[in-house]
Order: C-alpha cells, then sequence, then structure tokens
C-alpha cells in the first residue's frame, strides 16, 4: 500500500495555490483511465483536519480541479459538524491530532526533502509525507521519518508524487 500525506493549509483551498493540493490528489491517486487501488491519501489541513482519499473504496471522484476542490470545501465545511463524515465513498474528513496521526501511519516513513536526504528504494509499502510550504516544528512533527529525495532539482509535492508513483511503476524506485 502506497500512502501519500500531505501537510499543508486550509487558507489555500481558496487561493490561488489549490492547484497544489489538487494536482497533488490526482498524481497520487489517478491513472489515466482508473484509479490507484493500491493508493491512500491524506491531506492534513492546518495539522487537525484530513481529508481522506481511499483507492479501493473511491468512488465518483473526477479528475479534474473544479471537482476535487469541491471535494475538499465540503470536508472542510463538514468537520465543523461532525468529528467524522463521510463526503463521498472512500472519501471522509475527521479531526486529528496531528503527532499521533504521523505515529500511527505504518512504517517505513519518509518525508520528502529536496535539501536533504538520498533516493531510496521504496517498494510497494511506504508512507511518504509532503509539506507545502514549509511546516513549522518539522524536525519535531517527522522525527521518526527518513529523508527522502528524487534528484536535484526542487519539485513541488504536486509534481513529486507523480514522479514518484511513474518511478515505482517501472521498477526503478
Amino acid at each position: 500500500m502506497r500512502r501519500f500525506i500531505l501537510l499543508t493549509f486550509s487558507k489555500f483551498v481558496n487561493s490561488d495555490e489549490r492547484g497544489i493540493i489538487t494536482r497533488f490528489i490526482v498524481g497520487a491517486m489517478m491513472l489515466s483511465h482508473n484509479l490507484r487501488r493500491d493508493v491512500n491519501t491524506y491531506i492534513i489541513f492546518d495539522n487537525n483536519i484530513c481529508i481522506a482519499f481511499e483507492g479501493k473504496s473511491m468512488r465518483n471522484v473526477r479528475p479534474d480541479e473544479k471537482s476535487i476542490l469541491g471535494i475538499l470545501k465540503s470536508g472542510l465545511l463538514r468537520i465543523n459538524s461532525k468529528k467524522l463524515s463521510r463526503i463521498l465513498p472512500g472519501v471522509i474528513v475527521k479531526r486529528i491530532i496531528i503527532e499521533d496521526f504521523l505515529n500511527e501511519i505504518p512504517s517505513p516513513k519518509f518525508f520528502y526533502s529536496f535539501t536533504h536526504g538520498k533516493i531510496e528504494k521504496l517498494g510497494e509499502d511506504f508512507s511518504i509525507i509532503f509539506s507545502y510550504p514549509k511546516i513549522e516544528n518539522e524536525d519535531i512533527l517527522l522525527k521518526n521519518c527518513i529523508p527522502f529525495k528524487i534528484g536535484k532539482t526542487e519539485l513541488f509535492p504536486d509534481q513529486a508524487v507523480v514522479i514518484i508513483n511513474n518511478k515505482i511503476d517501472r521498477g526503478e524506485l
């Protein structure tokens, strides 16, 4: 199971930065004509709201930015009314404690860092954390994670997740 986690801020859903979040979801979850059933993607907003996309049970999620954005906005609205809420089949929103969430995700745990780290062989079962922009307390939150990079070029999370999936599909990572 591949698990992709993006740590970001809810304010980006209503800004020009929203494309990075929506493209991250599409890049992590979708193939050209299908879904990646072996992938779960988690968007963590403000370190306490998690919108989870579960590939094996996800239905009715379209790959366009407007549809994905609607799902994200719906999740952010629903979190105020309930602790756990289903947005669509395979897409849920819940409140979390970020430290507990990061401790509970299965190992091996990596975090994408273009400044340090090394290229690792990921295999098929891993968790990788991205942040946009760089998060505060990164060293504390990600203390049990292995720094990971793809190459010498700095990539946005939406770009990196596509390259990682492609390299894994080809057996290169």
